[in-house]
Order: C-alpha cells, then structure tokens, then sequence
C-alpha cells in the first residue's frame, strides 16, 4: 500500500487518520510549510465586516479580542474558516454556498447585496490578492492584516520527497501546502495520487504530470475522503 501524507492544516486530521489507520493505511501528517503566527490580536477597532481569507488567519486569533463581537458580519473563504469561527468565538461566519475559493466568497458578497462597509480582511503574507482587488474596485473603506506567514519546512519536505519517489498519496487543500514539493526537480510527480481540496480558481498542478488528482468537494465529509482514498490505495 502506498503512504498518505497530509500536508496541510486540518481540524479533523485525528478523525480521518483514525478511519485510514483502521483499513490498515499508512498516514503521516507532515507540513511541508509551517505556520508562523504574527499578530494575536489583529481585530485593533470596531469593524462592520470581517473577511477571513484562510482558516490559518483566524486560528492563534486570541479569544479575549473583544472587537471581534461587535462585528455585523464575519465572511470566511470555506468550511474551515466557519467551524474555526463558530468553535473558538461562537458566533456565525457567513461561507460560499458552493466554490470556496476568493471568487466563490465575492460572489456570495454580491449576491447577498450587503453593504460591506468598514472591512477588515485578515490573511497571510503573500496570500492571493483576489479579495484585495475587489474592495478596491468598490472602493471599499478596507485594513488588511497579514496574521501568519508560511515557512518552508526543509526536513519535511527532504522527507516527503523521498517518499514520493516510491509512490504515495498526498492530501491538500490549498497550492501553498504543495507547492514546495511540486517545484521540487528531484520528485517524480508521475508516482503520486492528489487529493485537493476543488477551487475552481486555482490551478494547482497539471493533471498529465501526476498519477491521478481527486477533487475535494466537502473536506469534512471525512467518511467519503477516507473511501476515495482507500479505493486507489488497494
């Protein structure tokens, strides 16, 4: 059987390692970028809406950040900005109905014809300027605050290569996560089944270049993530 690798952050890691290791696969959770947090309190005023542009820029965010209560509207890019924002503050966080991706969030702005007014868009360093561009097409009265940044992980990614280059799956949900071990010339790509998470926006890798890719529709939907994955892995 072939390794499983995840390579990014997920809430539910435990969950769906504990399925895998059941029906006798190999998982290993190894990020190939870390996350290094920056600001534990970002949430400096009132605001009428908060953009979460990844799950990584709500996280470390510490509870005790008042600001964050009064705010008429949180919108997250998917499902991991809303189960991190409901589990850590207990309030609601507004999601893309159907593409989770910086499209999928304007859409649902526009189609909920809400005035954004005074914005705060929390992201990382170097994050996709998608959201950026479009407050400043509306000429939206917006802060932005870079909460973490990724830092390459050189041992694990010295040993995820290596076990690419025997054969193994690899999970992740954002180019980020695999974009470190794509670029690498030493892997042979040709030996490797993806799992990404679907943005329709983001091409990640070329489907000729690796063994197979799986789309990831609902990444908490860890019952049919682990039979897709045990389907190719047998």
């Amino acid at each position: 059987m072939l390794d499983i690798i995840l390579v990014s952050n997920f809430s539910m890691k435990d969950e769906l390692a504990e399925i895998l290791e059941q029906k006798g696969h190999a998982f290993h959770d190894m990020l190939i970028q870390d996350i290094q947090h920056i600001e534990r309190y970002p949430i400096d005023d009132e605001y009428k809406t908060i953009i979460i542009q990844s799950a990584n820029a709500i996280k470390k965010i510490d509870s005790s950040n008042n600001h964050i209560y009064s705010t008429k509207r949180i919108y997250g890019i998917g499902p991991n900005c809303k189960a991190w924002v409901e589990k850590k503050f207990g309030i609601s966080c507004l999601i893309p109905e159907i593409e989770y991706s910086s499209l999928g969030l304007i859409k649902k702005f526009d189609d909920d014809n809400y005035e954004l007014g005074k914005t705060l868009l929390l992201k990382g360093i170097g994050g996709k300027r998608t959201i950026e561009e479009y407050l400043n097409n509306k000429k939206i009265d917006y802060k932005i605050c870079n909460v973490y940044e990724r830092i390459l992980n050189n041992d694990n990614l010295a040993k995820v290569s290596k076990m690419v280059n025997q054969g193994c799956i690899i999970i992740g949900f954002s180019k980020s996560s695999v974009e470190p071990l794509i670029r690498n010339p030493d892997v042979n790509l040709e030996k490797v089944h993806f799992f990404l998470l679907d943005k329709s926006d983001e091409k990640i890798i070329i489907d000729e270049d690796v063994a197979s890719i799986t789309k990831i529709e609902d990444i908490y939907d860890i019952e049919t993530l682990a039979l897709k994955i045990s389907q190719i892995n047998e």
